[in-house]
This record gives C-alpha cells, structure tokens and sequence, in this order.
C-alpha cells in the first residue's frame, strides 16, 4: 500500500507559522512603550523560546535575571516602600532607594527599617550568582559639620555600609564593588526639595554578565 505523502508540506508549514507568531510577538513586545521588569520578563521567556544550544543558555540565564528584577520589585511592594524604582537594562538589575529608608540625614548608620530591606535583598541576592555595585548618591547641599568632610566621603560610607551588611549576611565578600559618587550624578535638579530629595539614594545592581563555561 503506497503512503499518501501530499499532506507532508503542512508539518513545516505548522512549525513556520508557529515561529512566525512567536517573531511578531516579540516584534510587538519590543516595540511597546512600558518597559517595566513584568515587560522585560516576557521578553526574555520569548528569547529562551525561539533560541537554541548556547544561545538558549544564554537566553536562560537572561530570563532568570528579568525574573529575579520583578522578585525584587514584588519584595519592596511588600515591604510598603514609597518611591522605589526598578530598572533593567542590558547591564544591569538596579534597585534605586530613597536615601531615608536606610540612613537617618548625614549618617552613614544603618537604621532599623534598613536591616528588614537589606536582609530581603540578601535572600534574594543568593538565588543568583551575579556581582552587585552598590553606588551612593547625594544632593549638593555642602556639609557643613559631623564625621564627614564632603558629600562624597557620606556617599561613599553609605555605599560600604549597605555592603557589609549584604556580607554580614552570608553573601560572599568577592561578589561586590562599592562607589560613591557624591552629588555627581544628579537624578535630578537640586534647585527644589523633591529634585535633592531624588538625588539622595542608594543603588543596587545586580550586573548582568553571561557566565562562561570552563
């Protein structure tokens, strides 16, 4: 009995029409305007989807970034925090802090709500093996008394701070880098009160590198 193979063309059809969909997903997804972590999270399971061998380690290792940026965004919700930002881009994961919900002003202490933030961060932070920058930013209002001679030492301490915390932890020392950079990098203008208060933060960032085998 011979075979009826006229209906064999529709099995590559299927699987062309399928990648189709998947390309115009992304096409689309890419081209919408909110780029919130949920958003890049779509856009990094499509990746993994349509990628193969090494390209889809990499893509999994992508996905696992985008799904650890809205872990931390779904934890500060949780932890009621005000003014919070979470931000991904193909560098980095970063959590951006208003400076008062881990220092007192002009201290480089750690207050007792900051131990609760940090100490979430550090769970999450050992799910994944990525390095972490820890960058502290100021307003340039000078200085004037205290321990401190410049916004730039303050920012810098304050930085330390967060890591030593991280690492009191369990998270291993070599996994992090600390900056401060002062009033340096305004987010802001520091001609009213809510621009300085914008540029009193702490960063956090998880560094996306792809691990390489070997």
């Amino acid at each position: 009995m011979n075979e009826d193979l006229t209906q064999l063309w529709m099995v590559p059809y299927a699987d062309l029409m399928s990648t189709l969909v998947i390309l115009f997903m992304f096409l689309f997804a890419s081209a919408y305007s909110q780029k919130a972590p949920e958003h890049q999270r779509m856009l990094a399971q499509i990746e993994k989807d349509v990628s193969e061998g090494k390209q889809a380690n990499d893509a999994q290792v992508r996905l696992g970034e985008t799904e650890m940026a809205v872990k931390i965004q779904d934890e500060m919700k949780r932890l009621e925090l005000q003014d919070f930002g979470v931000k991904i881009t193909d560098r980095y994961v970063r959590l951006t802090l208003p400076a008062p919900v881990l220092f007192a002003e002009g201290s480089e202490k750690l207050n007792p709500r900051a131990e609760q933030v940090l100490g979430s961060l550090a769970t999450l932070f050992a799910k994944i093996p990525n390095p972490v920058l820890v960058e502290g930013h100021t307003d340039n209002v000078r200085i004037v008394s205290g321990r401190f001679r410049s916004n730039w030492e303050l920012s810098a301490a304050r930085s330390f701070s967060v890591i030593e915390y991280l690492i009191g932890s369990g998270m291993p020392p070599d996994r992090f880098h600390a900056r401060g950079y002062g009033e340096h990098r305004p987010a802001a203008g520091n001609e009213t009160a809510v621009g300085r208060g914008k540029n009193r933060r702490i960063e956090i960032s998880l560094i996306r590198e792809l691990r390489k085998d070997g």
